[in-house]
């Protein structure tokens, strides 16, 4: 029998990380108040949706633990690991890198 996911938006088919911070992301539903806002990953919200990586379309996730993107033939790699749609590159990132000497 599957596992029960939590309701969470880490957990959600409409979330996407922000590709630097594992706490927040964005959300993608059109039909959420939160859509294209930052969201906490722990939060919960009427607008949930289960993300399975088994069902979904995509061609490439990201694994939370490996932190890497990976194509959708290699997710038997990476069961067990925490795998969510692919990265909000946010265009501002580039401020919140540091320069080397």
């Amino acid at each position: 029998m599957g596992e029960i996911m939590e309701i969470k938006c880490i957990n959600c088919k409409y979330f996407r990380l922000h590709e630097l911070h594992d706490d927040i992301g964005i959300c993608t539903n059109k039909d959420s108040p939160y859509y294209m806002r930052m969201v906490m990953t722990e939060w919960q919200c009427p607008f949930f949706m289960e993300f399975n990586e088994e069902k979904d379309e995509d061609e490439f996730y990201w694994c939370s633990d490996c932190k890497t993107m990976i194509h959708k033939s290699l997710l038997p790699l990476h069961k067990g690991h925490k795998l969510v749609k692919i990265p909000y590159i946010d265009e501002e990132s580039h401020l919140e890198t540091y320069v080397a000497d």
